[in-house]
């Protein structure tokens, strides 16, 4: 369920840009791009007022499909494929998969094929076709980060768990018994507990 909608949100952002710079909206790239920059601003103090301390962005759903909006604008107001800012999007493939489901990096692939490939006949095909083929040689990549990344995240979380087990049960133990040398051990695995948190936290 996850995978779907995070796979819906980019594919969501990716048609809105398709449908702008293909029809008659596309003279009016700007003044959308600039309403999309003015809303996410707005939603961003609004939440801030709300929630103060949080952070600005925790990679929610719709602050992935602002994001992904305003950039894939941003590039084809500035020349498209053959925008300086074409690079933003390597950006965007790897830091993606640390947002969502690494499994999602081929979706956003799959959307920006679809957006430039109307635009690939404009300007050096070759020079359009070699960005392109990098971003699909760089997603396998991306992909391979996102699933360590994930496996890392998921080992940390599971020592967290268990260490904060032990050390719960060692403080039931402690209260349970009267014997110094029992007390002593039960201290020490909890001490050894406590070094093996503070060592995963590290990682």
């Amino acid at each position: 369920m996850r995978f779907f909608t995070q796979s819906s949100t980019l594919l969501l952002a990716s048609a809105i840009v398709l449908i702008i710079v293909s029809t008659p909206l596309s003279s009016y790239m700007i003044p959308i791009l600039g309403f999309v920059i003015a809303f996410s601003v707005i939603l961003i103090v609004i939440r801030q007022r709300g929630n103060y301390g949080e952070d600005l962005f925790v990679g929610s759903n719709k602050e992935v499909f602002v994001l992904t909006l305003a950039l894939l604008l941003t590039i084809f107001v500035t020349g498209g494929l053959s925008s300086n800012l074409f690079f933003l999007l390597y950006f965007l493939l790897f830091g993606i998969v640390f947002l969502f489901e690494p499994q999602t990096v081929f979706i956003l692939l799959l959307g920006i094929g679809v957006v430039f490939f109307q635009s690939l006949g404009e300007g050096d095909l070759i020079s359009n076709l070699i960005k392109l083929g990098s971003l699909a040689l760089l997603s396998p990549i991306s992909y391979f980060f996102g699933r360590e990344f994930q496996r890392r995240e998921k080992l940390s979380s599971e020592i967290e768990d268990k260490t904060g087990q032990i050390i719960e049960d060692a403080e039931t133990l402690k209260s349970h018994t009267q014997n110094e040398e029992a007390i002593d051990e039960i201290e020490d695995i909890a001490e050894k507990a406590q070094e093996l948190r503070r060592e995963a936290e590290k990682e």
